[in-house]
């Protein structure tokens, strides 16, 4: 645990903020005034110094930053104790990688906490731009490759929003796809593919679905892009490097599916990753007013309003594009003069389409979605900066002025600059409903939350006993709800967790209608509860349930207790 006895932030560290802003902004105009780049190791450990300093508080701050940090804790959890997922964690939108990545960490002996999200969160952010950074060099744009990830260091050191600062589904995906175009610029410099290279592109192309499912397009377009990479470099070998390719992600598919397979639970990864995550948007944002043709068109607008500061990650990128649309045509070069063949610009063009499609799809604009934009828009800014004159390269500085500009005005007015102060995390790191679970079990034991708090399983180090750890596909109404809800019933049969808690106030997640979403307008559910709990504590409307200590008692005339592949075939 962070040496939260010794250091302390309040709500304005004016003194830790202004040293900070200063270390980038005098790295910045060094680069800039200079028109020389630093020493690798010296420029990377100066952006890893100062996005890591700005980050400590929130590694200090040992509380939620948004829901979907504490579920993917409490999967990591759990499947340290029954590792078959599916049978004991469904991750729903994210992929079983974040999972099991924190999973790992734990049998290292890391406690699955906050602390740890947080950290986690920062790290992976990092090894994306230095990934990207490498890509910017062996596009032979040195100097550039510098300057161009200015814009991201500033936003991922500044930004104080908790979507961009938790540890979001998209960060190891984005890591895998920074990969990938690191390996495809390889081939740009080196002009020839090396078969191992394309082996771990495959293998990491392979795991980006198993990331995030929505990154499959984005991973999609980069897989073609690798094929007219062999086809341009090698075309007398194509079909042998495609053979490789291929081979290596069908590889980790097939260790994957029989794995799957072997345990039983391959349907049931089909029917919730691949069907149900294809079904979201018309289960839970068929209310969307907006066509796909006019979400597109208002991109922009919506970028504006929902990017809560990632916007000013856009604007050098914005200036510079323009300029270089002007030069492009008003300076008649050819493309030929462009740094490298043109071809790698129309894949990264292509991927920012498929970010974009890829963001509106569900209509839902979570701002973390948002990050995928990181690598491509970093690429086509050091583009930019490598065609236009020297006297434009100021402009990446836009970034680091709006949040020097925020810096001064919460200064001067006082209203604070810090959301994450360390005091508030020690006051409330443990609930007083963890704490009540914690009087009647222990952690290790299986502990099962009706409604949208999980991290309580965090809190309690309790992994969860059923599949949903925040109950919204079982407890509201849509096309799959019965199929979720029977899942449900069965875990707490299979799992027989020591305490149950309804956790549904009005101020749940979704779920703030005590009067619909009670697990007694369940009767099933209300029926199991009623007869093998008992409840101990009512905590501001939260019910913590505890086992009875005899014999559970299994409805054995409930037909709907059946697996859920027959539930699909039926």
């Amino acid at each position: 645990m962070p040496p939260t006895n010794w250091i302390y932030f309040d709500t304005s560290p004016t003194t830790w903020w202004l040293l900070n802003h200063l270390a980038l902004g005098a790295v910045s105009f060094w680069v800039i005034r200079r028109q020389q780049p630093l020493p690798d190791w010296v420029f990377l450990l100066i952006i890893g110094a100062i996005t890591g300093l700005m980050r400590l508080p929130v590694f200090l701050y040992n509380l939620p930053l948004n829901p979907d940090e504490s579920q993917l804790l409490a999967q990591g959890l759990t499947l340290a104790y029954d590792p078959i997922l599916y049978r004991s964690v469904d991750p729903t939108t994210s992929g079983p990688c974040n999972s099991f990545l924190l999973t790992f960490f734990y049998l290292l002996g890391f406690k699955l906490d906050f602390h740890l999200a947080h950290v986690l969160s920062w790290a992976l952010t990092f090894a994306s731009l230095m990934l990207i950074y490498q890509s910017l060099k062996r596009l032979q744009l040195s100097l550039y490759a510098q300057l161009a990830i200015l814009p991201a260091v500033a936003f991922v050191g500044f930004v104080q929003d908790e979507d961009y600062l938790h540890y979001y589904s998209e960060s190891l995906a984005i890591v895998f796809l920074s990969l990938n175009v690191y390996l495809m610029s390889c081939w740009q410099q080196q002009k020839k593919i090396r078969l191992f290279e394309l082996i771990v592109f495959g293998i990491s192309t392979a795991l980006i679905v198993l990331c995030k499912i929505q990154a499959l397009p984005l991973a999609f377009v980069l897989g073609v892009g690798s094929l007219v990479s062999i086809y341009v470099l090698h075309k007398q070998q194509f079909f042998i490097y495609a053979s490789v390719l291929t081979l290596s992600v069908l590889g980790v598919w097939g260790v994957w599916l029989v794995h799957l397979w072997s345990y039983g639970v391959l349907e049931d990864f089909y029917f919730y990753y691949i069907k149900a995550n294809v079904l979201l948007k018309k289960n839970f944002v068929a209310n969307s007013p907006k066509s796909p043709l006019t979400l597109l068109l208002t991109f922009p607008l919506i970028m504006y309003t929902h990017g809560k500061g990632f916007e000013y990650f856009f604007l050098p990128l914005l200036f510079l594009g323009l300029f270089f649309i002007y030069f492009l045509f008003t300076q008649k070069r050819p493309w030929k003069t462009l740094i490298i063949k043109h071809y790698f610009w129309v894949i990264i063009m292509v991927y920012v389409g498929m970010v974009i499609i890829t963001v509106i799809r569900t209509g839902s604009f979570y701002p973390h979605h948002f990050t995928y934009f990181i690598l491509p828009c970093c690429l086509l800014t050091g583009l930019f900066l490598a065609y236009l004159p020297a006297r434009w390269s100021g402009l990446i500085l836009l970034t680091q002025g709006v949040y020097f500009s925020y810096f001064l005005i919460g200064t001067v007015t006082q209203k604070g600059i810090n959301k994450y102060p360390t005091f508030i995390s020690e006051i409330k790191e443990l609930s007083p409903v963890s704490r009540a679970i914690l009087q009647y079990a222990q952690p290790g034991e299986y502990l099962v939350v009706w409604g949208w708090d999980c991290q309580y399983y965090v809190e309690t180090q309790m992994p969860q006993g059923v599949n949903e750890n925040h109950s919204v596909r079982s407890a509201m109404e849509h096309s799959l709800q019965k199929i979720y809800f029977q899942r449900y019933i069965r875990d707490m049969i299979r799992t027989r967790p020591a305490i149950f808690v309804d956790a549904i106030t009005s101020e749940t997640l979704w779920m703030d209608d005590t009067a619909r979403y009670a697990h007694e307008n369940y009767p099933k559910l209300a029926q199991y509860i009623s007869d093998n709990y008992s409840l101990k504590a009512t905590i501001k409307g939260v019910r913590v349930y505890v086992k009875i200590k005899t014999k559970l008692k299994p409805d054995k005339n409930n037909t709907d207790f059946q697996p859920v592949n027959q539930n699909i075939t039926k």
